[in-house]
């Protein structure tokens, strides 16, 4: 059963990796504009809040529950972040 989800959700895990690979290049990149790494640590926590959002909506499970906790998860991530910087 467990290997059946996994490959049935198999392209929304590949696509929160790349949302989150893209995010991390785009500050070390940028690492000299301060700026530019901040906006690319914004892009990366609301991309990741709508990618979950959109990934339990398309499988009928969403509930404002998961869609608090996405943007909780999304804010610690991006103040810890941005402490960081």
């Amino acid at each position: 059963m467990i290997e059946s989800l996994s490959k049935k959700h198999i392209f929304y895990y590949l696509a929160l990796i790349l949302i989150l690979i893209l995010g991390f290049l785009l500050a070390y990149i940028n690492s000299s504009n301060r700026q530019i790494q901040i906006l690319a640590v914004v892009f990366t926590a609301i991309s990741y809040v709508f990618w979950g959002i959109l990934h339990h909506l398309f499988n009928h499970d969403l509930s404002m529950k998961i869609m608090v906790e996405y943007v909780l998860i999304g804010s610690l991530g991006l103040a810890i972040i941005l402490i960081l910087l």
